[in-house]
């Protein structure tokens, strides 16, 4: 595939002069993707996107996973068409809410009560730790310090190397504890339980749970009054509709949901217990404290977006979708295995993870950006996360076999004579 991009080029050159690092998501800037990436985007359709020069790719990341369903797919594209027709923002709250809500909490949060629709995750994440530490009347919050981003906010922003214009004071009041450490999680709670408002995790990621770390996660919460929440933005409809958090053994207190929720279209959720949840209404206040203002966005439950999101969760519960990707996933599994092996190269470059979420590991950064360039250079949307959906088809898996071939072969080349490092056009950088 040529990897000439004259139209995007000059539309990308465009773009970076009138939206800082031409992006409005740091993962999408150009310092994130190979060089080989196509600059812009142009459309698509199921799990191919073109780029502007007309170029055609399997698109391995769905939007981000926004879309579990893939591009513009028949039953989003109807609902949401039906609801702008409607009109999609009121002045007081719409039955589309209603209908949202039942839906969410029905087929989705199983357990939880009560659900606060927003536009982001970060809004939800936020909102999450404001209502923790409302409901423990504590400041500090733990995170997880493998899982790469939780909000925008300060408390988080201002503990990476992008720290650059937030408030130190919220920072220095989050800490860190590794997933699956036993022995780190309970040494925080001793220097830190009584002051320490709640602790966020993914429940899930490449690493499998350690059923024993969470039941003891669980645990210290409880005996500490410690809010727990889990962060499904990322893992929620992919393990299974109900999100990944039933593969910890334990319930948490607050889960927030996005990106894959809106079928493509922007909507965040936060779900959980009455007890929590209705701390967040602000006609009723605890008693001798001021009302928490939770979450209060006035996009954050236009018609448009909620009814995405119904029949995304409709249809992949009607379908069986998580199941049928987890099988797709399981093929690309195992394609790609018998490619790297094949190349001789399988102990330097293999896939780690689920079969509904796979990621590219190498022995080295250079190798893995080597890899992950010249599968994008072949027709492979890959940044490194294979998120396999309904969409792919046997076509998207044969040309990914051939894409990861030519990978493979140039990994191969480099590690046997060193030739191919020079194909590398700047250092591997990690993502935000």
């Amino acid at each position: 595939m040529p990897t000439h991009h004259p139209l995007g080029d000059r539309a990308a050159a465009r773009l970076r002069r009138l939206v800082p690092a031409g992006a409005h998501a740091y993962s999408k800037a150009a310092d994130q993707w190979p060089a080989t990436a196509p600059p812009l985007l142009a459309r698509g359709q199921g799990a191919w996107v073109w780029d502007m020069d007309g170029h055609r790719y399997t698109d391995w990341f769905a939007g981000l996973t926004c879309c579990p369903l893939g591009h513009a797919h028949p039953s989003v594209t109807a609902a949401v068409t039906s609801a702008l027709e409607r009109g999609t923002a009121f002045q007081l709250p719409a039955h589309a809410e209603l209908a949202a809500a039942e839906t969410f909490l029905e087929v989705v949060a199983h357990g939880d009560d009560m659900v606060k629709f927003a536009k982001n995750g970060s809004d939800t994440v936020d909102g999450a730790l404001k209502l923790a530490r409302y409901a423990t009347g504590r400041t500090k919050v733990a995170k997880c310090a493998e899982h790469p981003f939780f909000s925008t906010g300060d408390w988080f922003i201002g503990t990476t190397a992008a720290r650059g214009g937030t408030h130190p004071e919220p920072a220095s009041r989050t800490l860190d504890f590794p997933y699956n450490d036993l022995g780190e999680v309970k040494r925080l709670f001793d220097a830190h339980g009584e002051d320490l408002a709640a602790v966020i995790l993914e429940p899930v990621r490449f690493t499998p749970p350690d059923p024993v770390f969470f039941q003891a996660l669980r645990h210290l919460c409880d005996r500490h009054g410690t809010v727990l929440i889990y962060d499904e933005t990322v893992s929620g409809l992919k393990w299974r509709l109900g999100g990944a958090g039933p593969l910890t053994g334990v319930r948490p207190d607050l889960t927030c949901w996005g990106k894959g929720i809106g079928g493509g279209l922007p909507l965040s959720a936060l779900t959980g217990g009455r007890d929590l949840m209705e701390l967040g209404d602000h006609l009723r206040p605890r008693a001798g404290r001021p009302p928490l203002f939770l979450l209060s966005t006035t996009h954050g439950a236009d018609a448009a977006s909620l009814a995405a999101m119904v029949a995304t969760v409709t249809e992949m519960a009607a379908t069986d979708a998580i199941a049928r990707a987890h099988t797709t996933g399981a093929e690309l599994r195992g394609l790609v295995d018998t490619v790297l092996s094949e190349a001789g190269i399988a102990e330097s470059v293999r896939l780690a993870g689920y079969d509904c979420f796979l990621n590219i590991e190498a022995a080295e950064p250079g190798l893995r950006a080597l890899f992950l360039q010249e599968a994008v250079r072949a027709g492979a949307l890959v940044r490194g996360i294979f998120y396999p959906t309904t969409a792919h088809t046997a076509e998207h898996l044969e040309q990914t076999e051939v894409a990861v071939r030519r990978a493979a072969q140039a990994c191969g080349r480099a590690l046997a004579g060193g030739t191919g490092a020079d194909l590398l056009p700047a250092p591997a950088q990690r993502p935000l």
